[in-house]
C-alpha cells in the first residue's frame, strides 16, 4: 500500500545487523531511507533502493527524503531498482547460487589446507598451549605513540615480559614484517606469539629469530582476489596516490587519500559490481588500503583462535584507528584507547568495548584492568 501511494520506508536504528526490512521494501518497490550503520550498508549499494544516512543526523535524513517525496524520476528509480535488484542478489536462487560458489572454493583450499601443511620451524607446543587471554594490539597510536612520548609503555612491556603461558600475546598492524620487526627490536618488546601485519593480510609465527608465514592464511585470501583489475579500476580517481613499493603486497593495495576530498561511494562506484569483494578501509586520514574482502585484522584473528583452538572470548584486542575496528567484533573484548582518531570518535563504553581514558599503552593497561586481565 505505502508503495502504491508513493511513500518513502525509514529505518533509523543506530545499528541493523542485517536489515530484512530494507530487502522487503525493495521487493516491494518502495523506496527506502535507512541507518548507514550495519547489513544496510551493503544492501543498497548494490539494489540502488534507497539513500543511507547517519541516524543521529537529523538534516541527513530531512535531506534524504527530500530528495525521493519531491522528485519523481527518483523515487521511480529507486522503486525499479529495488524490485529488479533484489531479485538478482538476494532471491533464494542467487543465495544458493553463491552459497555454492563458496563451498566449492573452499573445497579447492581445503584440499592442500591448514591440516596438511608443514612448518617444521613452529614451536607447536607453545602455540597449542592453554590460554587464558590473548592480547591482541596495534603498533602505531596504540602500543607507542611517540608524540606524546609512549605513555605506559615501560609498565605494559613488564607486564608482557612476565606474563605467563596462560597468556598469549599477539601484535596487529597496518604495518609490513620488516617495519614491525623495527619497532620490535628498537622498542625491545617481548617477541609476540602471532603478527597480523600488513592490515590482516599477512600472519607469521615467531619462534627466536624465524619469523613463518602462515600460507594457509595467504591461500585463503587469493580465492576472488583481482588485484590488478581493481588498481586499473582505481586509477582515474584523483585524491587518491599510491604508494611506495615496499607498502604493497599480493593482497593490500595501498593509497594515500585527500581527507578533505575522501568520497567512498566514487570508490564503490569504481570497483563496480566487484566491489562487495573489497575491504576498503580508510586510517588516520591519509591511509587508504584496498584489501580482500576476507582480510581483516579480525578475520586474522578469527582464523588463528579457529587454528590454535583459543575461544574468541579469551581474546582482547586494543585499537585506536578504522583499520583496528574489525578486531572488535563477536565476543572479542576491544579497547579503545585514549588518543583514537577521528573514525572512533563516537565510539563509547560498551559491555563489550571499553573506551580508555588515558593514551596508547596507559589506555591499554586501563583496559586490561578493566577487563580484570591484570590488578
Amino acid at each position: 500500500m505505502l508503495a502504491e501511494k508513493r511513500g518513502v520506508f525509514v529505518n533509523l536504528a543506530l545499528h541493523e545487523n542485517f536489515g530484512l526490512t530494507v530487502i522487503e521494501s525493495a521487493s516491494s518497490g518502495l523506496p527506502v531511507v535507512v541507518t548507514k550503520n550495519g547489513g544496510p550498508s551493503e544492501i543498497i549499494p548494490v539494489c540502488q533502493n534507497g539513500e543511507l544516512v547517519n541516524p543521529q543526523e537529523e538534516n541527513q535524513i530531512k535531506k534524504a527524503l527530500r530528495n525521493i517525496l519531491t522528485d519523481e524520476n527518483r523515487w521511480k528509480y529507486y522503486s525499479n531498482n529495488g524490485a529488479t535488484n533484489i531479485q538478482k542478489y538476494y532471491s533464494w536462487i542467487s543465495h544458493v547460487n553463491h552459497y555454492v560458489d563458496l563451498i566449492n572454493e573452499n573445497l579447492s583450499v581445503s584440499s592442500t589446507g591448514i591440516k596438511k601443511q608443514h612448518y617444521p620451524n613452529i614451536n607447536i607446543s607453545r602455540l597449542k598451549r592453554k590460554i587464558d587471554h590473548l592480547l591482541v594490539s596495534d603498533i602505531d597510536g596504540t602500543l607507542i605513540e611517540p608524540k606524546l612520548a609512549n605513555p605506559g609503555l615501560k609498565e605494559l612491556k613488564a607486564h608482557l615480559t612476565n606474563r605467563t603461558d596462560k597468556m598469549a600475546f599477539a601484535m596487529a598492524s597496518g604495518r609490513n614484517l620488516a617495519l614491525v620487526k623495527k619497532v620490535i627490536d628498537e622498542e625491545e618488546f617481548p617477541l609476540p606469539d602471532f603478527i597480523i601485519c600488513s592490515v590482516g593480510t599477512e600472519i607469521y609465527y615467531t619462534n627466536g629469530k624465524d619469523y613463518i608465514l602462515d600460507k594457509g592464511w595467504a591461500k585463503f585470501l587469493a580465492g576472488r582476489w583481482k588485484r590488478e583489475d581493481i588498481v586499473n579500476r582505481l586509477k582515474d580517481i584523483k585524491w587518491i596516490k599510491i604508494q611506495e613499493e615496499e607498502a604493497q603486497n599480493p593482497y593490500k593495495i595501498s593509497y594515500y587519500y585527500d581527507k578533505e576530498h575522501y568520497n567512498h561511494d566514487e570508490l564503490i562506484t569504481a570497483l563496480g559490481t566487484g566491489w562487495y569483494k573489497v575491504n576498503i578501509i580508510p586510517s588516520h586520514g591519509q591511509f587508504l588500503d584496498f584489501i580482500p574482502k576476507r582480510a581483516s585484522k579480525g578475520n586474522a584473528i578469527k582464523f588463528l583462535c579457529r587454528k590454535w583452538s583459543i575461544p574468541l572470548s579469551n581474546v582482547i584486542a586494543a585499537g585506536d584507528s578504522g583499520n583496528d575496528v574489525d578486531m572488535f567484533r563477536g565476543s572479542v573484548k576491544g579497547i579503545i584507547v585514549g588518543n583514537r582518531s577521528a573514525e572512533l570518535a563516537d565510539y563509547e563504553t560498551t559491555k563489550s568495548i571499553y573506551v580508555a581514558k588515558n593514551s596508547a599503552s596507559e589506555g591499554i593497561l586501563e583496559g586490561l584492568k578493566h577487563y580484570k586481565v591484570i590488578k
